[in-house]
């Protein structure tokens, strides 16, 4: 049976309707750089401010199909308090507004959120996220959907490293902020029974030799350089909050590393190379985090997708039918809820240039993807009216099955 036409993967950053994760793992990655110095004679000054980007990230909770939180602000919180005789730099915002998160769609990727370069350097103990509100979106048996509106009683998240970190000049370091939803998610049965928020957090701090798992960014080619080993893309248009030191702007660009191991595929989900990358193009990057020249955030790319969400579709599912070396795929039976016909099984073609990853960033071989793993792929669907569908996969994540009793 043919399945309906499925929707496309949601934009990152922006709400995402279709997929939402608030009970797996709220992930944040903080890049910290200079400013850049001055020109002059002398022994330039030490750079008073820094640079800050923050990446989200989550991990998977049964049940929920979709978890929406609602984030007004984001703050640094320094050692001390800030006041009038404090010797460090008081609480900085990072950002300010409303944003909902799909954390469901950050099951194993992080996304870039927020930049900013004008943090005072100095001694931090965390972030503080203010939470206006959570959705948490469930599949009923008939297809149908109902919501839970958990209360956070605190109304924020404050995210503490052990020991605190530092924001030093000439320095770039990241903070990965993990959020257990399994965890975090309870539903205690009073009556008509109700769900609590209880935050489960883990800190970990990073620098650019230890970037974690891979980040996913989506953006407009506005340049590209191949006379550099490795080639250089600039990004732009890329959903994220961005603040220079002069300026607030909505929109920011990041710098893209493409060397000869970064595997690109072309919209047919065909792999393709970087004379197939077109100046205005819109492009899906996953990637790890590094700095460039500037000692600005960027990605170092892994896997490239030329047509981004509109041509490559973000699917779950337990892999059902081992790999076939002679046609290359493996066979999945689709999650329902993302609008194929619940029980849609399809084979997906692995190509050697696929990306085949943990959940942690951490390559995996074939012989990872065994009978009852769960996948989460990107991919094109080349539709069939008689034989199971095909996914030409790009990029796969797989985890496996949740043992019994493990919420």
């Amino acid at each position: 049976m043919s399945p309906l036409q499925p929707a496309p993967r949601p934009t990152p950053g922006r709400l995402h309707p279709a997929r939402i994760l608030l009970a797996a793992v709220l992930a944040s990655a903080i890049a910290l750089a200079c400013a850049d110095s001055g020109d002059g004679g002398g022994s330039p000054a030490a750079p008073a401010t820094g640079r800050v980007a923050v990446v989200l990230t989550d991990a998977p909770v049964h049940d929920f199909v979709q978890a929406l939180v609602t984030v007004s602000r984001i703050e640094l919180l320094p050692a001390t308090g800030g006041g009038r005789g404090d010797q460090g730099p008081g609480r900085q915002t990072l950002f300010e507004g409303l944003e909902t998160f799909d954390l469901l769609a950050l099951e194993h990727v992080s996304e870039p959120f927020a930049i900013a370069e004008d943090v005072p350097v100095g001694t931090y103990t965390g972030l503080r996220l203010q939470v206006e509100d959570i959705e948490l979106v469930r599949l009923n048996d008939d297809g149908s959907t109902s919501s839970v509106f958990p209360r956070l009683p605190s109304g924020r998240i404050d995210l503490n490293p052990r020991g605190g970190f530092e924001v030093l000049p000439g320095a770039t370091l990241a903070l990965r902020l993990d959020i257990d939803a399994r965890r975090s998610i309870q539903v205690v049965q009073t009556g008509n029974g109700r769900t609590i928020f209880r935050p489960v957090v883990f800190v970990e701090v990073l620098d650019a030799t230890d970037p974690g798992r891979l980040i996913t960014v989506e953006g407009r080619v506005d340049a590209i350089d191949t006379s550099v080993e490795p080639a250089h893309l600039r990004l732009c248009e890329v959903a994220i909050a961005f603040r220079d030191r002069r300026e607030r702007r909505d929109e920011s660009c990041l710098g893209v590393f493409v060397d000869g191991e970064t595997a690109i595929f072309a919209d047919s989900g065909r792999p393709a190379d970087l004379d197939g990358i077109d100046l205005g193009e819109t492009v899906a990057v996953f990637g790890r985090f590094v700095h460039d020249d500037d000692r600005r955030f960027a990605l170092e790319a892994e896997v490239v997708e030329l047509g981004g969400s509109a041509a490559f579709l973000a699917l779950t599912g337990t892999i059902s039918g081992a790999f076939d070396e002679a046609s290359g795929t493996i066979v999945v039976q689709l999650d329902p809820g993302q609008g194929f016909v619940e029980g849609t099984s399809v084979e997906v073609l692995l190509v050697p240039e696929t990306g085949l990853f943990d959940s942690l960033g951490e390559r995996v071989a074939l012989g990872d993807l065994g009978v009852g793993a769960v996948v989460e792929l990107d991919g094109v669907v080349e539709l069939s009216g008689t034989l199971p569908d095909l996914v030409r996969a790009a990029i796969v994540f797989v985890r496996s099955p949740t043992p019994p009793g493990d919420l």
